[in-house]
């Protein structure tokens, strides 16, 4: 009696192992929890899980830049509208039947125009400024201080793009910069190994460095990614003019050159950028009246001396070439953004489908079968029922129930 009792006590607590299996299996859907369950089968769910966590990261993140990038792709879509409705305006002004209270309207017209771009080139998303560079916490456009009677704003970002991972160890470069939206191109080192530019304009190489002017103005210094300067400098020579401007030496010079890191090896391109807030402060300026072409660094960026009708219709005649030329710059630079943004959404559906697979994959790795879990469970129900049942019938035929 009791070795029978002994062996169903032992089915019994095989019973409650299976049973504690079944529900583990059934409350998480996985085949098994510990390594020492099945080693090799561990390993697979290990390796796959990493898989599925790491490319589940980069959905997310590129998830995000897609949002970024969108309302980037808006944002220049509006900048191009602006510098449409802009040079309108300019052809207006240039009617011979525009009195000045006409074109003090236009004005004022063009400096709401001119804070919608200022608006538009500081467009944020969490927290990050779309057109700033690398450095997306930098503001884009900065103003003076006294802009109201300068117009003046500063470039606060930089010419390097951020770089996203689409796939592990795998790097694409978002967005554009305020370089390719919001300045055009007034030079290049290209033709002569040379470059020309105003004192107002922004230096760039091909690596997206930008190049300043040092103190004594006499040197082009690179600056790093942070904005600050280092050892890489470019001898320049004041050519005089308003505003001033700067030529370059040759920069294959063999006593230059030894200043610039591969400079010969590589030709090194440099363009000068214009930005268009500088020319809009002329068109303004010159759309109240005013002179703009000023003589010395104390008057610059102020409102000038009076100017002749005539002196008004050349100076907003010019400058409708220069909206043009930012026009055709910020399309080109719409062009290389959606490029840029197609790539990402290439990869976020790559992306979504390797989740997929992957969740896939843990289901067959360490995935439990439910229809034969639910079998297996109605199984030991009906074993335990009748072993209870034996258990029971035992007791009834006990030697004590048959004395009684």
């Amino acid at each position: 009696m009791i070795d029978l009792t002994s062996s169903m006590m032992y089915r019994i607590g095989n019973l409650d192992v299976q049973n504690e299996r079944i529900s583990y299996q059934m409350s998480t859907g996985k085949v098994i929890d510990r390594g020492s369950d099945d080693s090799v089968l561990y390993g697979r769910y290990l390796d796959v899980e990493d898989n599925l966590r790491t490319h589940e990261g980069l959905k997310v993140q590129i998830e995000k830049t897609t949002a970024q990038n969108n309302v980037a792709d808006s944002s220049v879509d509006e900048i191009k509208k602006t510098l449409d409705s802009m040079k309108v305006d300019l052809l207006k002004s240039l009617n011979s039947g525009m009195t000045r209270s006409d074109r003090l309207a236009v004005a004022t017209n063009m400096e709401g125009m001119r804070e919608n771009l200022i608006t538009l080139s500081n467009t944020t998303v969490d927290g990050e400024y779309l057109f700033s560079g690398s450095n997306t916490t930098k503001q884009t456009f900065i103003k003076d201080n006294d802009f109201e009677v300068t117009g003046k704003v500063d470039f606060g970002g930089n010419g390097h793009l951020r770089n996203i991972a689409v796939d592990p160890g795998v790097y694409r470069d978002r967005g554009v910069t305020a370089h390719d939206v919001l300045m055009y191109s007034v030079d290049t080192s290209s033709a002569e190994d040379k470059i020309s530019f105003q004192e107002v304009d922004i230096v760039v190489d091909e690596n997206g460095n930008t190049w300043k002017l040092n103190g004594s103005k006499d040197q082009l210094v690179k600056l790093n990614e942070q904005g600050v300067e280092t050892a890489e400098y470019l001898k320049v020579t004041n050519d005089g003019g308003t505003p001033k401007t700067y030529t370059s030496e040759t920069l294959t010079d063999a006593n230059n050159a030894s200043r610039i890191k591969d400079s010969t090896a590589s030709g090194l391109l440099l363009e000068a950028k214009h930005s268009i807030f500088e020319d809009l402060n002329v068109i303004i300026n010159a759309l109240k009246g005013y002179n703009t072409q000023l003589t010395d660094d104390a008057n610059d960026g102020k409102q000038g001396t009076v100017a002749t009708d005539e002196e008004v219709r050349d100076t907003l005649s010019n400058y409708l070439g220069k909206l043009s030329n930012q026009y055709d710059a910020t399309n080109i630079g719409h062009a290389e953004l959606g490029g840029r943004n197609k790539i990402f959404e290439t990869a976020l559906e790559s992306l979504t489908a390797k989740v997929t697979h992957y969740n896939i994959l843990m289901q067959e790795t360490n995935g439990a079968d439910m229809a034969k879990l639910a079998m297996e469970s109605k199984s030991l129900e009906m074993t335990y029922n009748a072993l209870y049942s034996t258990v029971s019938k035992m007791h009834q035929l006990s030697l004590v129930n048959f004395i009684n």
